[in-house]
């Protein structure tokens, strides 16, 4: 890979963990953003559920005294409409959560019982009579009139008596005492001892008697229509006692139960903000241990090569850059081009070193006086006759390694892109180009060591002469 391409893997491997904290930031965003609308709609939904019921429930209670003080028949009327309104109420606070469904179940019940109680009192009214004409209050005035005027038209002298028990009659009806009812009975006894001891017609007095009795009658049924209403208005008023503390407990379970959803997102909420920020820290650290890898394997190669530079300028280091065939990477090329270079001074060098010693050689032996020296010297041309012929093979190895390089590029197909092409052509030329270097070493010829005998007896003779 090109440095170009590996500075984009790194850096954009980094920018994926970021990305991928960032993506994951949000989703926790959108997760807390989604619990809070949650729960304000829970609690819009609770809080009106609450209200609404507090609302109804007032104004039920209110057309339920209404009606018992009036007996008027659109209050009745008003508290089942109420009562309906409550129990839809009750329907929708059930649907919130199955805790809230619970209590309004049991505050549905104790509203249909409440309603199925009024509903008892409202018929033992109706029975009794919503107004003066209706119900037994009807029969029993109806009762009272013809008794009152048949005693009045026949029996003059107790009419004291009479006005006495509608006086009582009238004060039981307005207060409902029950000791009025005990003051109509006495004076309805006296009416009757009185009507005995009268002198009347057989007719008349049995006449008068059945309307005592008729007044008695039709009193003492309203009478205990009057118990069973309070009986029943008891038990109404228990039933409502019960709702009212239902409703009161269920709001208070909903507002717990809401503190209770706040602390959990609360909660929730501080947890997922402390694993982000974890994940923000390791992220950071997994990046920055990404970057020192990336930089580690950029700078480790160049730093190599600023030290065989750095030996090459005073020395012939032995040591090369490592490298891998086929790499892409413009430090691996910047490392073959200077390990290249560094093999050609080697070369050079020992190269060098190679004629200075022959010509050394030569010139020792040129210069031999002795036939001792003279040998010693012709084993040291030997030596390096030797060497530069083992200096001239790996030449040879060298320029058969270019020539094999050169030959695998013209065996390739021609490649698609244009990079490959610039490529190719590079290690093309490279390879050309070492290739005349190496052959320009050839250019000298090997040593003759015979011919460098017999010049060198031939310059003998002529300073022996």
């Amino acid at each position: 890979m090109r440095i170009g391409e590996k500075l984009v893997l790194g850096f954009g491997a980094v920018a994926l963990i970021f990305l991928a904290v960032i993506w994951h930031d949000q989703r926790n965003l959108r997760a807390v953003l989604e619990q809070h609308r949650d729960l304000h709609a829970l609690a819009a939904m609770r809080q009106e559920a609450a209200f609404a019921i507090e609302r109804h429930l007032i104004a039920l209670r209110d057309a339920e005294a209404r009606f018992l003080a009036a007996r008027e028949p659109a209050q009745a009327e008003r508290v089942r409409r109420e009562g309906a309104a409550l129990l839809d109420w009750g329907a929708r606070l059930a649907a919130t959560d199955a805790p809230a469904g619970a209590a309004a179940a049991r505050i549905r019940a104790a509203l249909s019982d409440y309603l199925a109680r009024f509903g008892e009192v409202e018929a033992g009214w109706r029975r009794r009579g919503l107004d003066h004409d209706s119900g037994l209050q009807g029969d029993f005035r109806a009762s009272a009139h013809a008794l009152e005027a048949r005693l009045g038209q026949w029996v003059p002298a107790l009419e004291r008596e009479l006005l006495q028990l509608r006086r009582r009659e009238k004060d039981y009806l307005l207060r409902g005492e029950a000791g009025y009812a005990v003051m109509v009975e006495r004076i309805a006894e006296t009416l009757a001892q009185g009507l005995a001891a009268a002198d009347l017609e057989r007719g008349a007095r049995s006449s008068l008697e059945q309307l005592l009795g008729d007044y008695l009658r039709d009193f003492r049924a309203l009478l205990e229509q009057d118990r069973r209403i309070a009986v029943l208005r008891e038990q109404m008023d228990q039933a409502a006692a019960a709702v009212t503390p239902l409703v009161e407990t269920a709001l208070a379970e909903a507002r717990a139960r809401l503190d209770e959803t706040v602390r959990g997102i609360d909660a929730a909420s501080a947890e997922r903000a402390r694993r982000s920020l974890y994940l923000a820290l390791i992220a950071t650290l997994v990046g920055t241990l990404l970057a020192l890898v990336f930089t580690a394997r950029l700078v480790r190669p160049v730093r190599e090569m600023a030290g065989l530079l750095d030996r090459l300028t005073y020395e012939n280091p032995h040591q090369r850059i490592p490298t891998r065939p086929g790499a892409r990477d413009e430090i691996d090329a910047m490392a073959c081009s200077l390990n290249a270079l560094a093999d050609h001074r080697a070369t050079f060098a020992h190269w060098w070193r190679n004629a200075m010693a022959e010509a050394v050689a030569l010139r020792d032996l040129q210069l031999a006086a002795t036939p001792e020296s003279e040998d010693t010297t012709r084993a040291r041309l030997r030596r390096t006759i030797r060497e530069r012929a083992r200096r001239l093979r790996t030449v040879r190895a060298r320029c058969m390694q270019q020539l094999e390089r050169i030959r695998t590029l013209a065996r390739a197909p021609v490649a698609a892109s244009r990079a490959e092409r610039r490529r190719e052509r590079a290690t093309l030329r490279h390879a050309s180009e070492s290739l005349a270097t190496l052959l320009q070493l050839l250019d000298e010829p090997l040593p003759d060591p015979v011919h460098n005998e017999a010049e060198r007896t031939t310059n003998g003779d002529e300073r022996a002469s």
